[in-house]
């Protein structure tokens, strides 16, 4: 007995352990099951228990939160409800194949309709929860909110695309260059024009970046390869301009240019933006402008060079010439005919001499592209009846017969009146030069399809064939510098380059023996243009005779000599007044105190200019108004044209013809 109660109170202390063991199992599991409880509903993302029918079982707070719906709503609702339209065929899918076993899990990026009609982007978890029995029981759904991230993934492929459209119609390449781990660069993206700019593809120049170097010319390789160095650390970051040279195939030698501008990036990591293109065009224009402003400048140092030569050249000959003409001209002290026969000698040398400096300078500022020309419409019949009459000496004293033109009424052409005269004049010239005594000069004009034809014709020894072939080369005079004619042989140089300037064209035809024809072809004009000659009044023959009443002249000039010569030749005025200042400020003081009827101005004073003197003459309420007249050796036909602007009422040239210079003076002042 006493052994059967020990093993029931054995069997009793074994229950009791059994029951306390059960216990604590029991409760571990319930507080396992409130911790799993507090983390589905506490979890950050979103988590749900659903049937296999896809009704929501158990949903935790944060689902709600993205969702926008209530747990109440939720749990009325399946997931299917609340799925975009799109993706419900493949969550139905999905669903199928969790079930089958053909999907351990499923995960997945899908869309859902929020409660106020928005679309959620969530990133989806899925695992099928089966019984002891491994049949499916329901369904545990992670999910999480990725709309900023989609938000941002959108913007990049926006990006993208802007940029990859942007490589595309954005002249040459865009490109973003990083480093590797050893510091060496790489493309990190390059637009599709690389192979038209290196004749090597992206994906080439992006799996090697030295990959275009070989294209890179060897005198620009040293410098291509610093560019793709990485900075040392604490280098400052600066924009970078560059530009090099690469050779292709069937394009020879390209420049490329371009600017890169540095960016950290959120991980630290540095890189680089850029922009490479062609820019041969450009450099090539940058030369070409260099290269023109060059010339320019020297063309500008050319023609002051050639402004202070003429003066200088023309200054000395000025007082040769002038007093040469007053030895003539001195009817109290007539020469014999011994003297007056060298004085016409004096005087054709020193013409001569200052014909070769003319020469000389036009072709050179000819050829300078620095000669001003007023195209305008010219009367013909005017132009040769100047040139006819400044030749008419020269024709009688050479024995031949200048038959005067017969020019159709309204005969105009487009020209530079006093170019023209200048042509017409070198032609007949050569005409009577080149001549025999008793031979003839003609001169034709006709009117042929829109243009006119001024035609002249000698009876001359004429020429070969040869020597047309060679008549307009600068200085080759064709044998006849033994001829013992005096001549530069730039004349017909000048002819045709002044006609080309024109728009026209020369032609000539010669025959040994018989002569030789110019025709020169100008475009045809309707109306004549009146207009100031810049040189009639040097030219035109004028008299002794002076006007019956005086009138008082400042002569602003600086040379000794020149005032001398001056004064001798308003000696032949003895009823006029003669003022001489010999500076810029002189004359100015003169103007003012005694203001006279007229001021004729030397160009080139040693303080002022004509212009400066002009200008402060018109500035001056005692002086504005005054005539003025320019006297000068600076013959250049812009200086010229400058003076008509500015209101000058002649342009006198040194050396001066004396009667023309007092035939001048009197006009204006009767004028």
């Amino acid at each position: 007995m006493q052994e059967e109660s020990k093993n029931h109170v054995g069997q009793a202390g074994n229950q009791s352990e059994d029951v306390a063991s059960l216990k604590e199992q029991l409760a571990q599991a319930r507080a396992q099951a409130q911790r799993y409880e507090t983390i589905f509903a506490r979890s950050a993302a979103g988590m749900a228990l659903t049937g296999l029918d896809g009704r929501f079982l158990q949903v935790n707070e944060r689902l709600c939160e993205i969702t926008g719906y209530t747990p109440e709503q939720l749990l009325k609702l399946r997931f299917y409800d609340i799925t975009h339209p799109d993706d419900v065929d493949d969550s139905t899918q999905a669903v199928k194949d969790l079930i089958s076993g053909r999907l351990p899990q499923r995960r997945a990026e899908k869309r859902y309709i929020k409660a106020d009609g928005s679309v959620l982007w969530a990133s989806l978890a899925v695992s099928m929860l089966r019984n002891a029995n491994g049949q499916p029981e329901c369904f545990m759904a992670v999910v999480e909110d990725i709309g900023d991230r989609k938000v941002a993934e959108q913007t990049l492929k926006e990006r993208e695309a802007l940029l990859s459209s942007m490589g595309q119609f954005v002249p040459g390449i865009i490109h973003k260059v990083g480093y590797d781990a050893e510091g060496h660069a790489k493309f990190l993206y390059i637009s599709d024009r690389a192979m038209e700019m290196f004749q090597l593809s992206p994906d080439v120049m992006a799996a090697d970046y030295t990959a275009h170097h070989l294209r890179v010319h060897p005198d620009d390789l040293a410098y291509a390869q610093r560019l793709a160095k990485k900075p040392k650390p604490g280098t400052p970051l600066r924009p970078v301009d560059f530009e090099y040279r690469v050779i292709l195939e069937g394009k020879g030698v390209r420049w490329y240019g371009g600017r890169a501008l540095p960016q950290i990036e959120p991980d630290g990591s540095l890189v680089w933006y850029g922009h490479t293109a062609d820019i041969t065009e450009h450099k090539l224009y940058q030369e070409a402008r260099v290269a023109a402003q060059v010339a320019d400048a020297a063309n500008r140092a050319k023609s002051e060079f050639l402004s202070r030569m003429s003066h200088e050249l023309r200054t000395p000959l000025n007082a040769v010439l002038g007093f040469a003409q007053l030895l003539r001209l001195d009817r109290q002290h007539p020469l014999t005919d011994g003297q007056r026969s060298k004085v016409e000698l004096i005087e054709r040398a020193g013409g001569h001499l200052l014909g070769v400096i003319s020469d000389v300078l036009d072709l050179s500022r000819i050829d300078s592209g620095s000669l001003p020309l007023s195209i305008e419409a010219v009367a013909v019949s005017q132009v040769l009846e100047e040139a006819v009459s400044m030749v008419g000496a020269a024709a009688s004293d050479a024995g031949v017969v200048l038959v005067p033109p017969q020019v159709p009424r309204g005969t105009n052409v487009f020209a530079d009146r006093l170019r023209l005269r200048q042509i017409l004049v070198n032609l007949l010239t050569n005409a009577i030069k080149y001549n025999r005594r008793g031979g003839r000069v003609m001169v034709s004009v006709w009117p042929d399809a829109g243009q006119i034809a001024i035609e002249v014709s000698d009876t001359g020894r004429g020429l070969s064939q040869e020597q047309c072939e060679h008549l307009f080369e600068p200085f080759n005079r064709l044998g006849a510098e033994t001829s013992g004619i005096e001549g530069t042989g730039i004349g017909l140089v000048i002819v045709r380059r002044l006609i080309e300037l024109m728009s026209g064209h020369i032609e000539v035809s010669s025959e040994l023996g018989v002569g030789t024809r110019f025709v020169v072809w100008m475009p045809m004009a309707e109306l004549p243009d009146a207009h100031w000659d810049d040189e009639d009044v040097s030219t035109i023959s004028g008299t002794l005779n002076g006007p019956e009443l005086g009138y008082t002249v400042l002569y602003a000039e600086d040379n000794e000599v020149n005032v001398a010569l001056f004064k001798q030749v308003m000696s032949l005025r003895p009823q006029c007044r003669l003022m001489v200042a010999t500076s810029g400020k002189e004359a100015l003081a003169l103007a003012a105190m005694q203001r006279p009827d007229l001021v004729l101005l030397d160009m080139h004073l040693g303080d002022m200019t004509g212009f400066d003197v002009a200008e402060a003459l018109d500035r001056n309420p005692l002086t504005v108004g005054l005539p003025r007249v320019a006297l000068s050796a600076d013959a250049m036909p812009d200086t010229i044209h400058q003076a008509k602007a500015r209101g000058f009422a002649a342009y006198l040239t040194k050396p001066l013809d004396v009667v023309a210079v007092l035939r001048c003076l009197d006009e204006v002042m009767q004028g």
